[in-house]
């Protein structure tokens, strides 16, 4: 979503921002680190909590809401809910959940300031995959070591992404949710070779030759069925795929 600011005088057209915030039990921490981001033009704020009922979630599903009534006079609210235990599975939510809204007009921030740690690395690494901004929050103490807000919020550099070539990326993306064997992934990437063919046996070689390697990223996975052997996306694979849809 595109808007129009006044800028020295000059109308400066402004892409509107959706941050996304990770929410423990530290309330004021996650309210302070959202006024600290204020100069940017956000619209929506996404509140993430547990999807599991971890020991202490009830709490953060309760400051979650709290929050929310807090600031939904100010911006679009949600809620969302994440898989706090395993990092590669929220990544991947996150990177959805990132592909949606630039769909939708809006750029992205990362707030980590609230977070556990498997979400702060879930945060970070579908930062570096999207090429996002994220943040996190210095903590600041009173005399008797109670927390009493937040010191400053710091931008936290990222990554470049780019484990693959563009032709690893294709045949990734061309995996999907698996194949049967070599030459149903030679249908998918080459539907109009003859089977059988001169140049079916070169791309056969050329395919299992990157296969190969994209096993020794730990991006594909082989599995013996019968006679076949199955080649599947890991969950890395999986996060890389989504994340090249988001430059779509």
């Amino acid at each position: 979503m595109l808007i129009k600011i006044f800028k020295y005088g000059k109308i400066v057209p402004t892409i509107m921002i959706t941050q996304l915030v990770f929410v423990g039990h530290h309330k004021e921490r996650v309210l302070e680190s959202v006024r600290a981001l204020r100069e940017l033009p956000v619209s929506k704020i996404v509140l993430f909590v547990g999807e599991e009922d971890l020991p202490g979630e009830e709490r953060a599903r309760m400051t979650a809401e709290e929050i929310k009534n807090d600031l939904e006079a100010i911006y679009d609210v949600e809620i969302a809910r994440i898989n706090k235990k395993n990092v590669i599975k929220a990544s991947e939510q996150l990177v959805d959940l990132i592909i949606r809204e630039r769909r939708r007009g809006k750029d992205i921030v990362i707030n980590a300031s609230g977070s556990l740690r498997t979400l702060a690395i879930a945060g970070y690494i579908a930062a570096c995959i999207t090429r996002s901004k994220i943040f996190t929050s210095i903590p600041r103490y009173d005399k008797v070591g109670e927390e009493v807000g937040i010191e400053e919020i710091i931008e936290v550099p990222t990554l470049l992404v780019n484990f693959f070539g563009e032709e690893q990326m294709e045949i990734l993306e061309a995996i999907e949710d698996g194949v049967d064997s070599l030459d149903e992934l030679i249908e998918r990437t080459n539907p109009g070779i003859k089977k059988g063919s001169e140049e079916f046996f070169k791309e056969r070689s050329r395919l299992s030759h990157h296969i190969t390697k994209l096993g020794r990223s730990g991006a594909v996975r082989k599995v013996r069925v019968g006679r076949n052997i199955r080649i599947e996306l890991t969950p890395l694979g999986r996060l890389l795929v989504r994340g090249a849809g988001n430059e779509t």
